[in-house]
Parts: structure tokens; sequence; C-alpha cells
């Protein structure tokens, strides 16, 4: 006979296995076009941040993010930026209120992000490692 207690744990194992195969990590992307085949983690913590506002290359550049409830952004702003969603936001509103600056246009989810950066000049976002084409360009690798 079925014990329910291991279907039960059965179903646990999976959902646990699952989402932890759903999210890769995340990839710093760029437009094809864009004259910067690399960045640095650090290049693009300012970059995003708006610290910078061009590619080491000296090229203009236009950040896009992420849904602000999304895993990949809270795995981005961890990882990359080195801030919660909850400190980031706080950043973000210091600079509105000082007069500093914008947080990134939010452009969507991996879909959305991929057709935009792959339809702007000198575009820069990021997506899950599974969702890597050929319609963008990889910078980096965090």
């Amino acid at each position: 006979m079925i014990n329910i207690k291991q279907i039960i744990s059965s179903f646990a194992i999976v959902a646990i296995f699952m989402s932890i195969n759903a999210f890769a990590g995340s990839v710093i992307i760029t437009n094809k076009a864009t004259g910067v085949d690399s960045l640095s983690k650090g290049e693009v913590k300012a970059l995003f941040l708006k610290k910078k506002k061009t590619f080491p290359n000296g090229e203009k550049v236009i950040v896009g993010d992420q849904n602000e409830k999304s895993d990949i952004r809270k795995e981005f702003s961890k990882e990359v930026l080195g801030k919660s969603t909850k400190k980031l936001k706080r950043y973000w509103t210091k600079r509105i209120f000082s007069g500093k600056g914008k947080p990134p246009k939010v452009i969507g989810n991996d879909i959305a992000m991929k057709k935009w950066v792959s339809s702007t000049p000198n575009s820069l976002g990021y997506i899950d490692k599974k969702s890597i084409d050929s319609t963008i360009k990889v910078v980096l690798e965090p």
C-alpha cells in the first residue's frame, strides 16, 4: 500500500528540483551592433546605477530593467549590483528626490528584454542565461 507521506515527500522533492533548475542565472546583454564585446561586473554596476552613462568606448548607454518582482531581477540586483531589491528601491528614491537621476526603464521579462535590446542601439539589459539566443550579444556572465 502506498503511504500518503511518501507521496507528499516525493512531490516536495520534485517541486524543489524543478524550482532550482527553472532559473539558470543572469547574463548581461547588449545590442549586437554595440562596439563593446565584454564588460566587467564593476562597469555593469556603474552603468545600471547610472554612475556612468557611457560604455568604455565612449558610446552612450541605455539601460533596461526587468519586472520588479521577477526572480531574475532579484538575482541580478544581489549578484551584480550588490543590493537587495528593497535597498535598490531606496537608492533610486534618493536619486530621484536629489535630482541625480531616474531608474532604468522597466522593459519586462526575458522575451521583452531580448526584443528591446536587439532593436535598440547601445542598449544594456539582462536575461536568464537559458534565454540566450543569436539576437543579442552577451557581454558578461556574472
